[in-house]
């Protein structure tokens, strides 16, 4: 996980105009895998979310005297990306963005299980944690990735996902508890290894 002092540092000297393309070359180093991999859980092709993703960079770097009230990069990022994504999404169906948000499903197959599971684990604990995942609803997956895999704070999330701050943490918090549920009802031996995992990935 990126910590934020870094991306901090790397955000203010693009700002600023320190090291300009260096600076911008380290944003887009640090976000680039971590904004595709949310679109693709999101339910979008990777060829929309690499055009989405260099559309958001292309306006930062271009707009970036713009920028210098933003306290928090990777929120920021996130949001901006998401919002370009479910526009494209917009004008392609001509749908309104509430019937979009909606409807959308969020899957974390591929970005939170290749952090928690190194490649010697196999398929088996990865296939437990994607029943475990399947017993959460689409918003508590997103929701749970966000807190926990991109490190926001719950005001973030609750922004992004157009919720308030309270609603935010009793989702998450539900979320957890559905998974702790079904580890611990685990019938088996495997169960109770997964759970540690989690408990371990996650700081639960």
């Amino acid at each position: 996980m990126k910590g934020k002092y870094a991306v901090g540092n790397f955000w203010q000297k693009f700002v600023e105009g320190q090291d300009n393309y260096e600076a911008f070359s380290d944003i887009y180093n640090l976000y680039i895998n971590d904004l595709l991999s949310y679109g693709i859980s999101l339910g979008f092709s990777e060829e929309t979310c690499r055009d989405a993703a260099h559309d958001v960079f292309f306006n930062i770097f271009t707009e970036k005297k713009r920028l210098s009230s933003v306290k928090n990069p990777t929120s920021y990022l996130f949001r901006s990306f998401r919002n370009h994504l479910f526009n494209i999404q917009k004008r392609q169906n001509r749908l309104s963005s509430d019937f979009m948000f909606e409807k959308n499903t969020f899957t974390t197959e591929i970005t939170i299980l290749d952090t928690i599971i190194n490649e010697e684990e196999n398929q088996k604990l990865k296939n437990l944690v994607e029943e475990l995942l399947k017993e959460l609803t689409p918003r508590q997956r997103e929701a749970i990735y966000l807190r926990y895999m991109q490190e926001m704070d719950y005001e973030e999330i609750a922004l992004l996902l157009n919720m308030n701050a309270n609603s935010t943490r009793r989702l998450v918090s539900r979320g957890i508890e559905n998974l702790r549920n079904k580890a611990l009802n685990g019938d088996n031996e495997s169960f109770t290894v997964l759970l540690f995992v989690l408990l371990i990935s996650y700081n639960l």
